[in-house]
């Protein structure tokens, strides 16, 4: 069974964003940095509170860290997409922004471009997540193989990404 499809720069941004939003790692870190900035604020303004003796001034702080807590993952996620655009402009990545033909073989998942064809075999996959629009096959903890569900050319996404799942966890013993 094979499939057909383009990648584009928004597939490979819609992965980084994905993998920033799962990542345990990364999901700690952007609290921690939200955490940071709101008890920055806080104490700047603790400390100009008790300068001017007034009070007020506080409870700016306290306003202040609710915004950054509020706002701080939308600006987050902009900022990913920003230095990951940034990040893939930096080289042309032919074998990556093309047309990909993959195909489920007994051994693997084979991926092939004008410019390059490699075959994962099935243990050597981490773990394959769906979600509207794309599934990754994740091949490391941050690297994966993207199939945008849009940009079929030829073939199923559908009963392609259900029969890759199925040979996974038949390889893993699921």
């Amino acid at each position: 069974m094979q499939i057909r499809y383009e990648i584009t720069l928004n597939d490979l941004l819609a992965f980084s964003l994905h993998l920033h939003q799962k990542s345990p790692t990364l999901r700690r870190t952007r609290r921690w940095a939200a955490f940071g900035l709101a008890a920055m604020m806080i104490g700047l303004c603790l400390i100009a509170s008790e300068i001017t003796r007034d009070p007020i001034v506080l409870w700016i702080g306290v306003g202040g860290a609710a915004v950054i807590a509020l706002i701080y993952p939308r600006i987050y996620r902009r900022n990913v997409k920003r230095l990951s655009s940034r990040i893939y402009a930096e080289g042309q990545n032919k074998a990556l922004l093309c047309e990909h033909v993959s195909e489920l073989r007994e051994n693997g998942l084979f991926d092939g471009t004008e410019f390059l064809e490699r075959t994962v075999f099935w243990k050597g996959i981490e773990r394959i997540e769906s979600l509207p629009g794309h599934t990754f096959v994740y091949l490391s903890t941050m690297s994966a193989q993207v199939i945008p569900e849009n940009s079929i050319l030829e073939g199923n996404y559908h009963a392609f990404v259900e029969e890759l799942q199925r040979r996974w966890q038949h390889a893993h013993g699921e």
